[in-house]
């Protein structure tokens, strides 16, 4: 059931909803979610577009066909880029 029945009503310009609004849709949140968290101290974190990732997919596959040596280096730097990308260590 939810809890969730108080609503909290501001008045922001175009402009600002717009951005507001573009930035809950790059942490894959609601605008309603999105603003929740940002008000309670959280600090939502983006995600990015599919494509990239369907691009280190790529990089794998083209580290598969190279030689072991070559082939490691690759795939090192394609989790790299992977962690940094999700937030990873």
């Amino acid at each position: 059931m939810r809890n969730r029945t108080v609503g909290i009503n501001i008045r922001v310009t175009v402009t600002e909803k717009k951005k507001v609004t573009m930035l809950a849709r790059k942490c894959g949140l609601s605008l309603s979610e999105y603003l929740r968290q940002r008000a309670l101290g959280y600090e939502p974190g983006g995600h990015p577009p599919m494509e990239v990732f369907d691009v280190l997919d790529k990089l794998d596959e083209i580290a598969e066909q190279c030689s072991v040596q070559t082939g490691a280096g690759i795939n090192a730097q394609t989790d790299r880029m992977r962690d940094l990308l999700i937030g990873g260590n």
